[in-house]
């Protein structure tokens, strides 16, 4: 069923204009036939079904060339291979993941960047329009840090400057995210040159950083 739902979706355009050319042909058939086969009132009767369905047949044409136009483009549920939007039932923490990935290269030229310097002060294209992308940007790094850091990226967070931390903690405010940022901020002060305990703490909230970022994805998706 939702294989045949992705087809109609795809492919509406196609199904409109063949469903429009059959009651196109068939309303001429009924006025050729139908009308003028008979006479009298069956032949009027005949004669105005025609039209009907001539008449429907066009709307058809009409809806599938103005209302069935290549829908905008969202940043989370587009699909390049079907090139069309996917329901926002489909949207998963995976494909938010991957399309963050491609946030975050924009962003940064190499993982350990956002340990260097404070991209969310950078005059970069993702956030030019509203601070929409901030708290998500946010949980990716908080994500990555547990992921896919090693050794030298740890190292690099707990060289971290304040500010790039403040930044982050503040990135999650906007996402209501309080304690997430105060226990981050706490975890990092107090690291005592060992960056054990915040990778604990970030593979025990992974789920719940998970969890946020399609949450949040899905009430802001207009956004996107």
């Amino acid at each position: 069923m939702e294989n045949l739902r992705s087809f109609m979706k795809q492919n509406l355009r196609l199904i409109l204009l063949a469903m429009c050319g059959v009651l196109v042909v068939s309303g001429i058939l009924v006025i050729v036939f139908g009308g003028g086969g008979t006479e009298g009132w069956l032949s009027a009767m005949f004669t105005v079904f025609g039209i009907v369905l001539i008449i429907l047949g066009c709307a058809l044409v009409f809806y599938a060339s103005v209302v069935t136009t290549d829908e905008q483009e969202n940043f989370f549920l587009y699909d390049s291979k079907s090139k069309t939007n996917v329901s926002i039932e489909e949207l998963d923490f995976d494909r938010i993941n991957k399309k963050m990935t491609q946030v975050m290269a924009v962003l940064t030229t190499k993982a350990a960047q956002v340990w260097t310097e404070n991209v969310f002060e950078n005059d970069n294209e993702v956030f030019e329009d509203d601070d929409s992308f901030v708290p998500l940007v946010a949980y990716k790094i908080l994500y990555d840090l547990h992921d896919r850091a090693n050794e030298s990226v740890w190292n690099l967070y707990l060289m971290a400057d304040e500010s790039i931390i403040d930044s982050i903690a503040n990135a999650l405010e906007l996402n209501e995210d309080h304690e997430l940022g105060k226990a981050f901020k706490f975890l990092h002060s107090n690291a005592g040159g060992s960056y054990e305990r915040t990778e604990r703490f970030l593979s025990d909230n992974k789920k719940y950083i998970q969890n946020k970022m399609v949450k949040y994805v899905k009430a802001n998706i207009n956004r996107f």
